[in-house]
């Protein structure tokens, strides 16, 4: 059995045979050096994993309430850290993909995405550092996969995530307007206007929220690390770390929202010339909100590309 973090592209060259028993397989590629994958309290991220026994029924299995289940199907997770109780971590959701050409849907053939909150309780650096994820399929233990914890772990969402609801091509930043409405190529931000940027992975907040559970409606929480944004307007601009930039208005957690945060920022009053976003130039972003937040040794960064009107 092994553990992928999501956005891992998975290869396999080798027969179905060969996939799972002797011979090399080619699990990934890219162009970074091999690495332990960071966790930070409180994360919404999905697990690829290979090697279950598991065939989930078409359409996979989701958490129908919460508190979020920490078994779904059969499957559950412990995250373990030295000198502490093992913890449960909750599974919001389980689909499946079969690798194999065909028609084939046999366990070995599937890789199993597993959608999971991170807990809360997962202690960071320099408080912990040795950490393992455990699964448990039908009563069954797998070894232990070492994760690494960290403070934060900032991902702002685009509509290129695997998400339930798409819109439009581009994968500009998932960024709503005061009432709630995204902010498109159709209906840009606006400038002075206070704009929300959701995110997952800024960490622990002022206030203790149960893993598993909606954030209270009433008493939504500040992020206890430094956030700074900074606003970058070229056209089609990747995001950058934001150095030097200023505080957001609020970074928390969403009230009614499992996992979810908020980033509020107020677009500047003063908006230099940039070319208008329209698929018929290639512009589809004509502002990246650049995002940075402290984590464990360092900075977590990403950004929002996103439309915003007044621009040439």
């Amino acid at each position: 059995m092994r553990l992928f973090l999501r956005n891992v592209v998975l290869f396999w060259p080798v027969g179905v045979g060969s996939l799972f028993g002797q011979g090399p397989t080619l699990s990934g590629s890219g162009y970074s050096s091999p690495a332990i994958w960071g966790v930070a309290p409180g994360q919404i991220t999905t697990l690829f994993v290979t090697g279950l026994q598991t065939v989930l029924p078409e359409g996979g299995a989701q958490a129908e309430t919460l508190p979020a289940p920490t078994s779904l199907a059969g499957l559950s997770l412990e995250l373990a850290q030295p000198g502490r109780p093992a913890l449960p971590v909750p599974l919001l959701s389980l689909r499946q993909i079969s690798v194999c050409s065909g028609d084939g849907d046999s366990a070995d053939c599937l890789i199993t995405a597993l959608t999971v909150q991170i807990p809360f309780e997962l202690q960071s650096p320099p408080e912990a550092s040795a950490t393992e994820l455990t699964l448990i399929e039908n009563g069954l233990r797998s070894r232990a996969f070492r994760v690494l914890p960290v403070s934060t772990q900032l991902h702002i969402l685009n509509w290129c995530d695997d998400l339930p609801e798409r819109s439009g091509a581009a994968c500009g930043g998932i960024v709503a307007h005061a009432d709630g409405a995204p902010v498109t190529a159709d209906a840009p931000a606006q400038a002075g206007e206070t704009v929300v940027i959701y995110a997952y992975g800024l960490g622990t907040t002022t206030l203790d929220v149960a893993t598993g559970e909606a954030t209270p409606a009433t008493a939504p929480g500040a992020v206890n690390a430094g956030v700074e944004t900074a606003f970058d307007f070229r056209a089609n601009a990747l995001p950058s770390p934001a150095y030097g930039g200023s505080a957001p208005l609020f970074a928390g957690l969403t009230p009614g929202q499992l996992g979810l945060y908020q980033i509020n920022v107020r677009i500047p009053e003063e908006i230099p010339p940039a070319p208008a976003c329209s698929l018929e130039t290639g512009v589809v972003s004509n502002l990246t909100i650049d995002v940075s937040v402290e984590t464990s040794g360092g900075l977590s960064s990403d950004g929002a590309p996103i439309c915003v009107e007044g621009a040439l």
